[in-house]
């Protein structure tokens, strides 16, 4: 009798943890296979995050949270990184822009010398209750040709603590979410 009370235990644990921190990815991470080949990009040009959220309620540090967290996590995996300014055509880019972009608008971003152009786009944050959700997209360009080399879509969500441990990080709320969905985006990159 003892042994199926701790089993029964042992089932809801695992449960609560499976509730309180969880991602998953929308759809397979899209390759263009002949031309994705990740010994051969020699340096990503990532730009200014995109925030395509139809609620901007919630205040977010995009710079720190999104493409920070990217270009630490691409220097890991192998890839030279270097962070690229706004512009024109960056500060108008949303997330339907980036998705059908065309081979004159990826030919347009970023700066005139580089190849591998990534953007990472907020989707969705949503902090309400006791579980914050987070969705990116992420988009790897060849701007030389004009093409889509990678992209991929990742959903966090993440339970927050109650009591004292929930008020001290409550004034933070979403970005361990955000933190937590780079880093399962950017899983789908090779190294």
């Amino acid at each position: 009798m003892t042994i199926h009370w701790y089993k029964s235990i042992v089932i809801t644990l695992v449960g609560v943890l499976f509730l309180l921190a969880g991602c998953a990815v929308t759809q397979p991470a899209f390759y263009r296979a002949s031309e994705f080949k990740p010994e051969s990009i020699g340096q990503i040009t990532l730009l200014p995050a995109v925030d395509s959220r139809i609620d901007k309620n919630v205040a977010v540090n995009l710079e720190d949270r999104l493409r920070g967290e990217a270009a630490t996590i691409l220097k890991r995996k192998g890839y030279a990184v270097v962070l690229s300014g706004a512009s024109r055509e960056t500060a108008e880019l949303t997330n339907d822009n980036l998705r059908g972009a065309d081979p004159a608008l990826i030919k347009r971003l970023g700066p005139p010398g580089a190849r591998w152009i990534m953007v990472l786009a907020l989707i969705d944050l949503n902090v309400v209750g006791n579980t914050d959700k987070a969705e990116v997209s992420g988009f790897l360009y060849d701007k030389e040709k004009g093409t889509l080399l990678w992209r991929d879509t990742g959903i966090c969500l993440v339970g927050q603590e109650g009591g004292i441990f929930g008020m001290l990080i409550n004034g933070g709320r979403g970005n361990i979410a955000i933190s937590d969905t780079v880093n399962f985006l950017l899983a789908s990159i090779p190294e």
